[in-house]
């Protein structure tokens, strides 16, 4: 069985996020469950866990979870973050530009080169496009999209010139101020997207309803564990809400906000 943390898994922190795994572990084990990995799996693509048949335990998008694994994955909740843009299990993008431009605007976007860090992303690519929605923008709002592959290369095309604007997940916003302040320094944010679900916690679909319910148990458990103290709050981890797979339907729904008001790509 293997069990990945990858969606904030920044080199800074590496240490952190398989400490904060080891606290799962044992929440896991105090709960009764069986076949807890020791260690987590690192895997060069994060999604290519979300489909293993011996996935035990992982982190994911609302955006590939009910596009892609709505039918593979179950939800057992979101951990909750101290980040600007985060309201409990809730997250926000931060919409950022490069200081000094002179966008001051939304409307100052178009035409525009937008990194995004990939096409299946809630806070890169979906949450942007409500929010151009939302403020009546049409197809060809941008003059050009570059696919960065990940949030923090988003901000160091932003910051070299290469592209003028990226969404980027707050939680990541936040870890980069934290831990590589540098590589923020030339961006500024410019607006927030509307919030979502923000990325769950989850177990292979089909799991029995108590060994859902231990999990549960077993990540409180992690949430008061001392020894991982020092490990959550370099995580910015401050809580655990659990949540359903019903609760992600909301992802479909802000899909659907952009489409109907005539927005159904950003490319």
């Amino acid at each position: 069985m293997i069990a990945t943390l990858d969606m904030y898994d920044l080199p800074e922190i590496r240490e952190a996020t398989d400490a904060w795994w080891q606290a799962l572990a044992r929440g896991f084990e105090a709960e009764g469950l069986t076949g807890v990995p020791q260690t987590r799996t690192r895997l060069a693509e994060e999604s290519d866990a979300w489909s293993r048949p011996d996935l035990f335990f992982t982190q994911i998008c609302g955006y590939p979870l009910r596009r892609f694994h709505k039918d593979g994955l179950t939800v057992l909740g979101a951990p909750c973050y101290e980040a600007e843009g985060c309201n409990g299990p809730r997250y926000r993008s931060a919409v950022i530009v490069q200081s000094g431009a002179g966008i001051t605007s939304i409307e100052g976007l178009r035409g525009q080169r937008l990194a995004y860090n990939n096409s299946s992303s809630q806070s890169g690519m979906s949450a942007l496009r409500a929010l151009l929605a939302e403020q009546g923008a049409g197809p060809g709002f941008f003059g050009d999209a570059i696919r960065s592959g990940g949030h923090r290369m988003s901000v160091a095309l932003v910051t070299s010139g290469e592209a003028d604007v990226a969404a980027v997940d707050c939680v990541t916003w936040a870890l980069l101020r934290k831990y590589a302040p540098e590589e923020c320094a030339a961006v500024e944010i410019l607006a927030w997207t509307p919030d979502a679900p923000g990325l769950p916690y989850a177990v292979r679909a089909g799991a029995a309803p108590a060994s859902i319910a231990a999990m549960r148990r077993g990540i409180e458990r992690a949430l008061a564990d001392p020894s991982a103290k020092e490990a959550r709050a370099a995580l910015l981890i401050d809580g655990f809400t659990p949540l359903a797979d019903h609760n992600y339907v909301e992802i479909d729904e802000i899909e659907t906000f952009a489409v109907e008001r005539g927005l159904p790509s950003l490319f």
